[in-house]
């Protein structure tokens, strides 16, 4: 109950009280009340906002602990929960709601962001990777087998908050729809979604499954499981209409400073940077798009770097570059040490060379991005810096 109701549960008391108690002293008091409820802020209106909603819940959590004693249940669960809920922090989302064996969690309010669906599918797998962990501590200390949790993820309208509720509290048909994609999930699995799908798409490989049938919903409702995030993948722009490509619409002028701004430096040499910012939405990533397709059809010979910033990589030092050259370089995650280092010294050969000189540099880089050069002859002294060799 917040501060407001509570002053209006007082004013209907001293109402109520009336014919026991002198009416003077009743208006007085109620007086007060209501001069104390003016100067509160005013109530919390329901907002509606476009939020990413995931629901986790343990499987089978009866079974699972059956016979153990309450504390016991009471341990588990809760350190299981604790432990879940982590990843859902680590990738800009928050809980809003605990249950005795899940949770629901939100991605976008009070702060949205353009990936908050892939944060929320990050977070999922994050959630069943942390279980796993967990299920294998069950097995060695408490002898439990089976401890397994699944996913739901829905992306939608929502309407937060509101006089009668509290502040994070979410609401709507996007709500109910992802809880019931995640009672739909399979144990040890994460399930989408279309309308969170093509937020992601390009982004994940994921399996299409049954359209699954959903009280309160006319038409059958299209999930995918996510199978894995893609190594390296990169945002797929969703079209208005599947296969066909939608031009961009009041972003002229933008690009155009772009394109300015590029010939510019392939005029003079020199370098710039430009930064695009912008609540989510308002097309920065299509401003990107339509720019670097405008650089392929140059007749001038560019190569053109992209990276991506994560949230759960922020402190960490050169990760920006190193996803820049990673990717242009298609160097995997499961590649060998010997292929990353193959790979890196054929991309920066056609700047530096394939020289001693030329190796040396392209060393020095791989392991300021922390791909392990360690055993390069080139690094056994330490070079000076500023390098100026």
């Amino acid at each position: 109950m917040n501060e407001r109701q509570q002053l209006e549960q007082a004013i209907a008391f001293q109402e109520s009280l009336r014919g026991t108690v002198e009416d003077a002293l009743i208006d007085l008091t109620i007086s007060a009340l209501q001069r104390q409820i003016e100067q509160l802020k005013p109530a919390p209106a329901h907002q509606r906002k476009l939020v990413t909603i995931l629901f986790a819940d343990i499987v089978g959590s009866t079974s699972v602990i059956r016979d153990l004693d309450p504390e016991e249940n009471l341990e588990i669960m809760d350190r299981g929960l604790k432990r879940m809920s982590v990843p859902v922090s680590e990738h800009g989302g928050h809980v809003t709601r605990f249950s005795g064996d899940g949770f629901k969690a939100v991605f976008g309010a009070p702060v949205a962001r353009e990936n908050d669906p892939e944060m929320a599918i990050r977070a999922g797998l994050g959630i069943l990777e942390v279980v796993r962990i967990y299920a294998d501590e069950l097995q060695a200390q408490w002898g439990i087998g089976g401890f397994q949790v699944r996913v739901g993820i829905n992306t939608g309208l929502a309407a937060l908050g509101g006089l009668t509720e509290a502040e994070d509290t979410v609401m709507g048909s996007t709500v109910n729809l992802a809880k019931r994609i995640e009672s739909a999930a399979p144990p040890g699995g994460v399930l989408i979604s279309h309308d969170t799908y093509r937020h992601v798409r390009g982004i994940f490989d994921v399996e299409p499954l049954k359209t699954i049938e959903v009280r309160g919903f006319e038409e059958p409702v299209q999930v995918y499981l996510v199978e894995r995030a893609r190594p390296r993948a990169f945002w797929t722009r969703t079209l208005e209409v599947e296969g066909i490509e939608t031009r961009m619409v009041g972003r002229d002028r933008e690009l155009q400073y772009l394109e300015d701004a590029l010939r510019d430096l392939l005029d003079d040499g020199q370098g710039g940077l430009i930064t695009i910012s912008g609540e989510a939405g308002v097309g920065k990533s299509r401003l990107l798009y339509e720019f670097e397709n405008w650089i392929e059809l140059l007749p001038e010979y560019v190569l053109f770097f992209q990276g991506r910033g994560r949230r759960e990589t922020q402190h960490q030092p050169y990760t920006l570059l190193r996803d820049v050259f990673t990717y242009r370089f298609q160097i995997q995650e499961h590649d060998s040490l010997e292929q990353v280092h193959q790979k890196l010294e054929t991309g920066f050969g056609e700047a530096f060379g394939m020289d001693e000189r030329g190796q040396k540099r392209v060393h020095i880089i791989g392991q300021l991005l922390g791909l392990d050069f360690h055993t390069s002859p080139h690094l056994q002294r330490p070079p000076r810096f500023p390098y100026s060799d």
